[in-house]
């Protein structure tokens, strides 16, 4: 595997045998790796202040998030994390005022001695469950006997307001709201249905908060497809396909690039292999060779929209590593 690369990734066929312009393809999954929102490569700490309920006390559910982020901090070992209780006694030890929140005008007195730190805090602007019980139309089936669903939906909401601090300058790195809805349903026959435990869809939001906060802060992967061509007049495209599919990607770019400079080749069926080849390079941060790859793809076939599509993909594929390099 060649080395330095931008992008994680990993291959897995989804489908083959559909059809464009008459050729086969085939679609292959991979992980690739996204840079986080905010660029905190000057930072290697980040503590945790409180967050706090909507009526500006620390509650339990304010801390089930201060938790859950610091646990998530924590296992991604990307940063040194100071949770409170680290915090509490770094107060004490430099005799500072522990009883408060620990908020952006903490931020200063903790930045004297604790270094190049962020400090994340924030406050739950909704926090709350709904239900709503529905009845359907009346009806009768073909032994006379009556029905009537009865349906019970529930629903979660939960959005936390976050907001990211340098400990240092006290300049705000990021301010963010992030919401979470979930919801679900129960029904039966002419019957109330069963109730629903509002805790597990707490949960579930509590999760995407989660979520979204290190997609903030770190870098992250999403899983993205990619459609490739097929064609039997040049079988060094399936050899290639084959190669991406057990993550063997250089050798199959090496099957593409040698497919690219057979003599005799069609025009069409040369775009084919370029485009292939491009496709390959956006996703495996050879980002200015798929760019000129995917050019002279569509040189050679300007009608074919996959490939300018591909080329616009590209393109953004080379901003995203370009971010992900600075962090």
């Amino acid at each position: 595997m060649q080395g330095n690369r931008v992008f994680k990734y990993f291959a897995l066929v989804l489908f083959s045998g559909a059809l464009l312009n008459g050729c086969a393809t085939k679609a292959l999954k991979m992980h690739v790796t996204r840079p986080a929102e905010i660029n905190l490569k000057n930072y290697n700490k980040i503590a945790i202040g409180d967050i706090v309920g909507e009526d500006g006390k620390v509650s339990n559910h304010s801390r089930d998030i201060a938790d859950k982020i610091t646990s998530a901090l924590f296992e991604s070992k990307k940063f040194e994390v100071l949770d409170r209780q680290n915090i509490d006694t770094l107060l004490k030890e430099h005799n500072l005022n522990a009883s408060g929140l620990v908020n952006e005008k903490t931020a200063a007195e903790l930045g004297e001695f604790i270094g190049a730190a962020v400090l994340v805090f924030g406050r739950i602007q909704t926090d709350s469950y709904d239900e709503e019980i529905t009845k359907g139309t009346q009806w009768t089936d073909k032994k006379g006997n009556s029905h009537q669903t009865i349906t019970r939906e529930g629903q979660y909401k939960l959005t936390v307001h976050l907001t990211v601090v340098d400990m240092k300058t006290a300049k705000f790195l990021a301010v963010k709201d992030m919401p979470a809805v979930n919801k679900t349903s129960t029904s039966a026959d002419k019957e109330t249905p069963e109730k629903i435990d509002s805790d597990i869809l707490y949960t579930k939001c509590l999760n995407k908060i989660t979520v979204d906060f290190m997609r903030m802060v770190a870098t992250y992967t999403v899983e993205v497809t990619a459609l490739f061509i097929k064609d039997a007049k040049l079988p060094e495209l399936d050899q290639a396909l084959t190669q991406f599919s057990i993550d063997e990607w250089d050798k199959g770019i090496e099957l593409l690039e040698s497919a690219t400079k057979k003599n005799g080749l069609e025009p069409l069926i040369k775009a084919k292999a370029l485009y292939n080849l491009g496709l390959a390079q956006t996703y495996t941060g050879r980002n200015d060779e798929a760019i000129e790859n995917l050019k002279q793809a569509i040189t050679l076939d300007p009608k074919n929209s996959k490939y300018s599509n591909a080329l616009v993909t590209a393109k953004k594929e080379k901003e995203i590593a370009d971010k992900l390099k600075q962090q």
